[in-house]
């Protein structure tokens, strides 16, 4: 059941202890689990008995590991766990969810390997973030979670290797892709970056990416990147005079690179770099 299924992440002494702080959590209890603090219900498709849609324990000292009873929560859409004790590696019944929307795990103490292949076909949310996972990026083209994602979070792990282009242009809808902090290297796929229509925001800094700044990155009539951090990795080369086509971009971190040659002058708005400087005193002059 549901209920049973739920009741698996109750794991120790911790998990006795933070369960009886929260609405329900209990085997005992006569709440009704669409009840439970953190779990939102919904009417199951063939109009029959809610089901578990939801599931939010945002920072409620959960330990353990997550629990592979997850995966019996067949109509699950949202599952945040995030910043919570939790260890091991991301159960594959959890990746075989066909119904999941937003999957957050952000700083847990997660390890193991980054699954390949999500079965859900409507994963628009995937935030891994500040954990120990390894292994590559996506290379599976054909994983179904590839055409309806729209932001990707993993910086702050340890997945090495190289940005498999083929993968990313499967990935129409993405908006927002944060890599910063990891082990990668190899070129930019800058074609293949530069080809998604919604691409806004690119955090690639601090990895090991050599090679130029990739002009493709700015294709016409393309991509709108508001947000380009490729900052401390070991890329050389000039400042791709395409760039100029992100008229609307705010942040621009470059630093800590082999770069040389002048910038293009029309990339050097007003507003580029603004938060950056924002606590710099109006007298002081921005170099």
């Amino acid at each position: 059941s549901d209920e049973q299924a739920l009741l698996s992440l109750v794991q120790d002494a911790e998990g006795k202890a933070w369960s009886t702080s929260l609405n329900g959590w209990s085997p005992n209890s006569n709440i009704p689990v669409c009840d439970w603090e953190g779990v939102t219900c919904r009417i199951s498709m063939d109009g029959g008995q809610p089901v578990v849609a939801e599931v939010f324990l945002d920072s409620k000292e959960l330990s353990g590991t997550i629990p592979t009873e997850l995966g019996l929560l067949t109509e699950l859409e949202h599952l945040t766990l995030k910043n919570n004790m939790l260890q091991g590696s991301i159960p594959q019944e959890l990746v075989n969810l066909k119904k999941l929307v937003t999957l957050d795990l952000t700083e847990c103490f997660l390890t193991g390997t980054l699954p390949q292949r999500f079965e859900s076909s409507q994963l628009m949310t995937l935030l891994l973030a500040n954990n120990a996972i390894s292994s590559r990026f996506f290379e599976a083209d054909d994983s179904p979670h590839l055409q309806s994602i729209k932001e990707i979070r993993m910086e702050n792990n340890l997945l090495t290797g190289t940005l498999h282009g083929p993968t990313i242009t499967h990935m129409p809808h993405l908006e927002t892709l944060s890599l910063s902090a990891n082990d990668f290297s190899g070129l930019l796929p800058g074609e293949a970056l530069g080809s998604l229509p919604s691409l806004h925001y690119l955090y690639v800094d601090t990895n090991h990416f050599v090679g130029p700044l990739p002009g493709q990155l700015a294709q016409v009539g393309r991509s709108q990147i508001l947000e380009l951090w490729v900052q401390d990795n070991a890329l050389s080369g000039t400042v791709p005079a395409s760039y100029v086509r992100f008229d609307q971009l705010h942040d621009f971190f470059i630093d800590g690179n082999k770069l040389t040659g002048a910038l293009p002058p029309d990339i050097c708005g007003p507003e580029i770099n603004s938060d950056f400087f924002s606590n710099v005193p109006p007298e002081a002059e921005r170099n």
